[in-house]
């Protein structure tokens, strides 16, 4: 729960407020990424000569963007930097770096049950097909690590932990709000993907679940290591197959 819950409560003592901008900035993110990934990109592909090399271009710019934007807007619904919960300490990055193990250990668990029951995950395929879009191109592999790895859980966790589930933390309480939260996170990956094979919903939604749980019980600096080792964990494997 943010530190300053009563203070934020005192100005939107119905939470209707805060609750409606969390909708917002939900909507708003799902909207300019579909925009900036869907149309952009291929306008982008023109300039640069890779529809990949736009993409993680996007992702580097459009997120930092999407970010501020979003926590400009809760800053003036009364969401200050001090509610988004960032502290630097052990007790909030061991607990990162140990759901980031039981993560992997239970999708692994999850991979190797779907591999023996059903065949190969497609999600093996669109690692793949990742790893080819990239073409072996240097700076596309650089620039895929650099946002995909680094860019995108930072900034996605100071909008969707620090700020939206802040938001809908001080309206309904850190277990609705925290779930709330990772629904439409998963949500908004399963739109902006055009949907996604099981393996990456259980992903989606284990990682979701422990972000939210993360951030809720340790802050958002917590929430933000794991999603930043995740991330570039995946996103490291992926550039070694590219090159």
């Amino acid at each position: 729960m943010s530190r300053n819950r009563s203070r934020i409560s005192s100005w939107f003592p119905s939470g209707g407020s805060v609750t409606g901008f969390a909708a917002v900035a939900v909507l708003t993110w799902i909207v300019v990424e579909v925009g900036l990934r869907g149309g952009g990109v291929w306008i982008l592909a023109d300039v640069v000569g890779s529809a990949r090399g736009a993409d993680v271009i996007f992702l580097a710019v459009g997120f930092p963007l999407l970010a501020y934007a979003i926590a400009l807007g809760g800053m003036r619904r009364g969401i200050a930097p001090s509610d988004w919960d960032y502290d630097i300490s052990l007790r909030s990055i061991g607990p990162a770096l140990a759901s980031v193990v039981v993560y992997y250990v239970v999708i692994g668990a999850f991979t190797v049950g779907y591999t023996q029951i059903v065949g190969t995950p497609q999600s093996a395929a669109a690692s793949t097909a990742l790893a080819e879009s990239v073409g072996g191109t240097l700076w596309i592999a650089a620039m895929l690590f650099l946002a995909n790895g680094i860019i995108v859980p930072i900034t996605e966790e100071l909008a969707w932990r620090g700020v939206i589930q802040t938001a809908l933390m001080d309206s309904y309480g850190t277990y609705v709000g925290g779930v709330l939260t990772a629904v439409a996170f998963v949500g908004k990956h399963l739109i902006v993907d055009g949907g996604a094979s099981v393996l990456r919903l259980v992903s989606l939604v284990v990682l979701g679940f422990v972000l939210c749980g993360l951030r809720a019980r340790y802050g958002t600096t917590s929430s933000t290591v794991a999603h930043l080792v995740a991330n570039s964990i995946a996103t490291a494997s992926v550039v070694f197959i590219a090159l």
